[in-house]
């Protein structure tokens, strides 16, 4: 993962009028916290983040915080989180966690299913059920996703985590017998003369029902 150098820049606190007026500048509140060092509220720039984030792997991208106002704060740092407004998806704020380059850290990585199933030329369905995995290793050597081909797969066959392949010095945390993606058999629909039939054998035996109960009540 290639290491990209974010300007952010130390920000007050405790004032709604002042992270409005860091929103209207097309800046985005932030934290960064981590590593032993006090957390400390900061200000990056809209557009720029933004960019980052619609990357690909850019949700956990590793950055280099550089602070002119505050230089003793720059820092390696991992995207950790991003809150968005639920209606118009617009970025309220991040979290960055500061990291050092030569220790190993957990994060998540994207799951890219390539090929096509064999079991959904014969008309399956694919079901991708884990799209992303925790993993650990140095920060710089994190993937941006990791691909698993499914092209093998027949109806009810799986791919599981066991499956993926990393570099060296990467290690997959998750469970690695869970299921990636598994090609399914399509539900077949009734038709409609089968359910017609259906209806009418419920109604007959309704229609039984009823006449017994009046049996036993003369």
């Amino acid at each position: 993962m290639q290491l990209v150098t974010l300007n952010a820049e130390v920000r007050e606190t405790g004032r709604k009028t002042f992270t409005s007026r860091t929103r209207a500048a097309d800046r985005i509140p932030a934290v960064v916290y981590g590593n032993a060092a006090d957390a400390v509220a900061v200000a990056v720039d809209r557009k720029i983040i933004e960019k980052l984030l619609h990357t690909e792997g850019g949700i956990h991208a590793v950055v280099q915080l550089e602070f002119d106002n505050a230089p003793e704060y720059n820092s390696p740092a991992l995207i950790k989180a991003t809150q968005r407004d639920p209606i118009r998806d617009a970025l309220l704020h991040v979290d960055f966690l500061r990291i050092r380059l030569d220790q190993r850290i957990q994060t998540e990585v994207a799951v890219v299913l390539t090929g096509r199933a064999k079991g959904v030329v014969e008309g399956g369905i694919i079901d991708h059920q884990i799209r992303e995995v925790d993993i650990e290793c140095l920060a710089l050597d994190a993937p941006q996703h990791l691909e698993v081909d499914i092209s093998h797969l027949g109806m009810g066959e799986s791919v599981h985590v066991s499956d993926l392949k990393v570099a060296e010095g990467v290690t997959i945390l998750t469970d690695a017998n869970l299921a990636i993606a598994s090609v399914h058999a399509p539900r077949v629909l009734k038709t409609a003369e089968e359910e017609a039939a259906e209806a009418a054998e419920a109604a007959e035996a309704e229609a039984a029902a009823e006449a017994e109960k009046e049996e036993d009540n003369e």
